[in-house]
Order: C-alpha cells, then structure tokens, then sequence
C-alpha cells in the first residue's frame, strides 16, 4: 500500500487552505495530506523538518516573502517540488521563481483540479531533473577534487622520482671518480712499484747478482694488488650475490665493514631458497644504502640485520643503536641528505614490487623494514 502523500501549503489565507484541499481530494491517484502554515517562520520550521513530500508557497507572506523562503529552503539542500502561488502571472513573475528555485507557479482563481495534477507531475520532474543535475554536479566536484588531489600527489612523487635520478647519477659520477682514485693511488702505485722492482731484478740478473729478495717484495706487491682489486670488485658488486645469493652475501658483510666502521654486527638470517635475482639485487643493494647511512649519520655501535621470509614474502630488517632521526623533518641546506638515500631505496624497491616502512626515536636508533613480495 503506497504510503499518502504530505504536502504543505504556505499561505497566510485559510481559504486557498480550503480551496487546495478540495481541489487535490478531486485528483485520482494516492492519498494526499494536506498541511498549512500562515507565517514566514511556521513556514521555515516545517520545511527544515524536510517531512514533507511538496510545498505550495504564497509568493507574498504579510511584509515577507515566500521567494525568499524558497531560497533558503534550496540553500539547506530541500530538493522537493515547490510551486509558487501568485495572485497574477507574468513572465516576470516566472523568472523571479524561476531565479529562487521554485519549480513552477499557479495564479490562484485560475486554475482548477486538471491543471493542478498538470502543474504538479511537471514540478515532479524538473525537481528530479534538478536533483539529478545537483548530484552529478556534487559528483563532478568530487572527482574534480580528487583528480586535483592525484596531480598533486603525482606531481610530487615526479619530483621525488627526478631528486632520486638525480641523486642516483650523482651517486655514479661520485662512485666513478672514487674508483678512479683509488685506482690511481693505490693500484697505480703499487704497479709502479712492481715497474721498478722489475727493473732492478732485470738489472740484478744482467749482473749476475741475488734476486731473490727484489723477487719476495714483488710477490708481496702482487698480494696487496689483488687484495685492493678484490676489495673494490666486491664494493661494486659481490660475487657472492651471484653465486651463492643475497644470504652468503650478507654473511660477508661484517668482515668487510667492521675493519673500516667498528660497527658489531648482529645477524639473523633464516632463508631457505635462493631469491629472484632482482629482488636479491634490490634488497643488497639497500642493505648496502642503510649501512651507509648508519655509518656517515648515525653514530651507531651495533647494527642488526634480520631476513627471513614469510607468507607475504621476504622481509629484511635492519636496525641501528645510533642516535635516530625524525622522519619528517627537512635536512639542513647544503648537507648530504639521508632522506635521498631514504626515496633511493624505496625506488629500487618499488621496481621489485616491495615496500620500505620506517621507524626511528632521537637517541633511540633507527629500524628499516624493507619487504618484497615473492
């Protein structure tokens, strides 16, 4: 059973109360309650309740104005169908209701109970017309903010993405120019010297002399070059990591950066496969960049480092005793920034995938947890 309808007239004469019951009593369909108001702020309490399903506003209420009533009534979201009353038709009278919201006028003594219901279906639709307009348009500012929100986001991950290549370039001229000098200082000072030793041996064998001592510092010579070529050969890229994985590789860690750090290490590794090369790769590769860190910023004794692999994936933990950071703050201007090292890791784990979490307290250390999923 359809539920009767609820319509309100507003209007400070009984006699269009009277008049508009008898007409809608006349019109077939579903029941129809009619209630009635006389003033402007009866008027505006009722419709603020929003317990009614169509109004009938007086244009003119004593001094005040049934326009101006409808004009509120939109301004607080009432959608329903409203149709002035008017005691003359216009076309000024139709565009002034038309400006408030009111979705049709009737000129009273001039129309009867067929107009009515006419009159009545039409502000039906072009209320439903003006809602569905009203949500599309709450729609459209919706995903017109959250496309501002997204071009935002986008334009900062663009900017952090073009600070990390930058930073990733920088990091490949700096690694290079190291390289280079150490080849020139160490390595080139070493063959120079094996050059010499050489000579005097060739010198010493011409005149039939003892060459076995130039022999034994040259052979020495040889064992330091190959233990700087394995030193620097391993910086750049671990054998191990190729040949037996991301575990054995991580096993070696501690002899080579305790000699050069005093960092103790702890390690808990619990693997019990070999990883897809790139996620080996990445997660050495951001053990390699936490370490760093710890050792240019943290003033850490001990670093722990965890890996072990679950039902999500594989999870690499790596936590220092060093005096922690915030999270959020802006490095100082001109200073090496550990939070470029921070966006390079979660770079080189998004390639793979993963995810980089972070936690830290000033004086209380600093834990990474990078996690891939496999």
């Amino acid at each position: 059973m359809t539920a009767a309808r609820r319509i309100l007239l507003v209007d400070d004469a009984e006699i269009e109360f009277l008049t508009l019951g008898r007409m809608l009593r006349r019109i077939p369909g579903p029941d129809r309650s009619l209630d009635w108001v006389a003033s402007y702020g009866e008027a505006s309490a009722a419709i603020a309740a929003d317990a009614h399903d169509f109004y009938f506003v007086d244009i003119r209420l004593g001094p005040e104005s049934g326009l101006d009533l409808i004009r509120v009534a939109r301004a607080h979201g009432i959608l329903k169908p409203m149709i002035v009353l008017t005691g003359f038709g216009s076309d000024a009278v139709d565009r002034a209701a038309t400006a408030a919201g009111a979705n049709e006028y009737l000129v009273k003594g001039e129309f009867d109970h067929v107009l009515l219901e006419r009159t009545m279906r039409y502000a039906e639709r072009n209320a439903q017309a003006l809602a569905e307009l009203d949500r599309r348009l709450i729609e459209t500012e919706a995903t017109a903010r959250q496309l501002k929100h997204e071009t935002e986001r986008r334009a900062i991950a663009e900017t952090e993405l073009s600070e990390v290549l930058r930073r990733v370039v920088n990091d490949q001229e700096a690694e290079r120019r190291r390289i280079a000098r150490e080849l020139h200082d160490s390595l080139g000072q070493s063959l120079t010297l094996l050059q010499l030793g050489l000579d005097a041996v060739t010198r010493a064998a011409a005149a039939g002399g003892d060459i076995a001592g130039d022999v034994a510092s040259m052979k020495g010579l040889t064992v330091r070059i190959s233990e700087e070529l394995h030193r620097l050969a391993w910086e750049i890229r671990p054998t191990v990591l190729d040949d037996l994985g991301l575990q054995e590789a991580i096993r070696q860690i501690p002899a080579e950066w305790q000699p050069r750090s005093g960092l103790h290490f702890d390690l808990h590794l619990a693997l019990e496969r070999r990883l897809p090369a790139a996620i080996e790769s990445a997660l050495y590769r951001v053990l390699q960049e936490a370490i760093t860190n710890i050792v240019r910023h943290a003033a850490a004794r001990r670093i722990g480092i965890i890996l072990e692999e679950d039902h999500d994936g594989a999870r690499l933990i790596v936590e220092d005793d060093g005096r922690g950071m915030v999270i959020d703050e802006a490095p100082p201007a001109g200073s090496p920034s550990r939070h470029l090292g921070l966006l390079g890791m979660r770079e080189r784990l998004s390639l793979v995938g993963g995810t980089l979490e972070i936690e830290s307290m000033l004086d209380r250390g600093t834990t990474l947890f990078a996690r891939v999923p496999l």
